[in-house]
């Protein structure tokens, strides 16, 4: 029986990777090159921010909807493999569409099918890490590992390819999305324990997903125009341009692949706090366009602004959320992430239209609202509950 166990815990740890890997390809290619492919559709700056805002805002209805359903249905595996199904779909509709209007359609359409697959793919992770007591970060740092191979290898053939190519560059990553999650372990559902409805909800639970979300909105700049700004203003190659987000990732790799090893005990908001200070920071620099030879190594402070802000989270997530309500819990958090990320989105459109760089100053006024939220919610008193996320056994309440 251990050894039947000690197999499965290995299956499921290896194919959720796959999953990640794969999963975070599509990302790898989105986030750095998207865009540039909407700015080569002919789309001004404020278009490009009105695109990629309403990409988030589709998530307030698509999320809630669909990990609602999926929690009903108990097996959040067959709604991921449904979800990826759908967006290899539709994102071919967004390879053939042309013109801001038409553009804006096809994105939200795919988007309604793509924004839940990671409340779903997090809920359904965290779930089967807890039960075969597994580390999320060294299961999970694959999603990155795969994320910065694609900012890469997806620079390197646009310097042989035009960037009208990048929607098509992500169409085919969405193939080996599909299959892999064909082969996850299929889950099953859990007796319900806890209160039924959001019990898990209170005053201090609230203070730290909004703080997590303002954290990790402060990188709709960088998420949205700085590939544009450092191609068009600052004439760095594409090649130069995916090795900056290759270097961000990198950072996070790290964190994710040693955060179980040399902070087991942290209270998850001490993961905020590291990640607020170092966005603080890093926004502040990038804020005034420092030389390559400063840009490039101040990118590894992603590893705390997202990688340890991200770590924090799911561990919060994964001692608060009953068996019954994961993925649903994973949605509402999502909602206010992509609520959060969508008005960032669009102030940053707005700044950056008006400043340039600059607009980072905004986002580093964000962090210091999301370290104020982290530092109050800190202060509460901490409900005591049973830790299930595996790198933080000591202190996992707050």
């Amino acid at each position: 029986m251990p050894q039947a166990k000690s197999d499965d815990s290995k299956l499921f740890a290896t194919r959720l990777a796959l999953f990640y890997a794969a999963l975070f390809v599509g990302f790898g290619i989105h986030q750095p090159f998207f865009p540039v492919w909407l700015r080569a559709k002919g789309l001004t700056d404020g278009e490009v921010s009105m695109v990629l805002a309403s990409a988030l805002m589709v998530r307030l209805v698509a999320t809630p909807l669909i990990t609602t359903l999926a929690d009903r249905a108990g097996v959040l595996s067959t709604a991921v493999v449904i979800c990826a199904a759908a967006t290899t779909v539709a994102y071919i509709g967004v390879g053939l569409a042309s013109g801001f209007v038409l553009i804006l359609l096809a994105v939200l359409v795919a988007h309604f099918v793509w924004a839940p697959m990671m409340p779903l793919s997090d809920a359904y992770g965290l779930a089967g890490v807890a039960k075969r007591s597994l580390d999320y970060g060294r299961i999970r740092v694959w999603g990155s590992v795969a994320f910065m191979g694609a900012n890469v290898a997806g620079g390197v053939l646009l310097t042989m390819l035009a960037p009208t190519s990048i929607v098509w560059m992500l169409c085919l990553s969405f193939g080996p999305l599909l299959l892999a999650s064909i082969g996850l372990v299929k889950d099953r559902r859990e007796p319900s324990s806890g209160p039924r409805g959001p019990g898990y909800f209170n005053r201090r639970f609230v203070l730290v997903m909004i703080a997590a979300a303002a954290l990790q909105s402060s990188h709709a700049v960088y998420y949205t125009f700085s590939s544009i700004h450092w191609k068009e203003h600052l004439g760095y190659s594409a090649a130069t341009v995916g090795l900056l987000w290759a270097v961000a990732v990198g950072a996070e790799i790290v964190i994710f692949w040693v955060a179980g090893r040399f902070t087991r005990g942290w209270r998850p908001t001490s993961y905020l706090i590291i990640g607020a200070v170092s966005s603080i920071a890093r926004w502040a620099v990038m804020a005034v366009d420092p030389p390559l030879a400063i840009l490039a190594p101040l990118q590894v402070l992603h590893g705390g602004g997202f990688g340890l802000v991200h770590l924090g989270t799911m561990a919060y997530l994964a001692d608060r959320l009953p068996p019954h309500a994961r993925a649903s819990g994973q949605g509402t958090v999502s909602i206010a992430m992509g609520a959060t990320m969508a008005g960032s989105t669009l102030l940053a459109g707005y700044f950056y239209a008006r400043v340039g760089a600059g607009a980072y100053f905004a986002m580093a006024m964000l962090c210091l609202a999301g370290l104020a939220l982290t530092l109050i919610a800190r202060s509460l008193p901490v409900p005591v509950h049973r830790p299930v996320f595996q790198p933080h056994r000591d202190g996992a309440g707050g």
